[in-house]
């Protein structure tokens, strides 16, 4: 059997560990199943509303900035600086899509191509 260890022991080994995190969201601990879903859905609609807030402010924004000025940067307070980026899509011919999407199926059926699966959470209203 393993001998005891001393109380110094102990109190040097419980001083090296890391400060405990502090739970930013200590409201949801006693929550029941339910209530956890109702947050979800009231969260939910508050991001759904901030997003379209957020989509109002960068119309006016890009009113107001040039593209210039936008993807130098323009600093806010906080440290934040707001910057333009763009990314590139394409769009292709549908007979380019679709050769695309055969060579994406033989690959797939023939091992080459391998599944990588993530997993999220969808809140959907079945009401509406």
């Amino acid at each position: 059997m393993t001998p005891p260890i001393s109380p110094s022991d102990l109190q040097r080994i419980l001083a090296s560990l890391p400060p405990e995190r502090h739970d930013p969201f200590p409201h949801l601990a006693d929550l029941s199943a339910d209530a956890l879903l109702m947050r979800r859905v009231v969260i939910t609609g508050q991001i759904k509303t901030l997003e379209q807030e957020r989509q109002a402010i960068d119309a006016q924004l890009l009113e107001v900035f040039s593209d210039q000025v936008l993807r130098h940067g323009v600093r806010a307070p906080g440290g934040w600086v707001l910057r333009s980026r763009s990314r590139t899509t394409w769009d292709y011919p549908p007979e380019t899509r679709d050769a695309i999407k055969e060579l994406q199926r033989l690959a797939q059926r023939d091992g080459r191509a391998q599944p990588l699966v993530s997993t999220y959470l969808c809140l959907t209203n079945e009401d509406a």
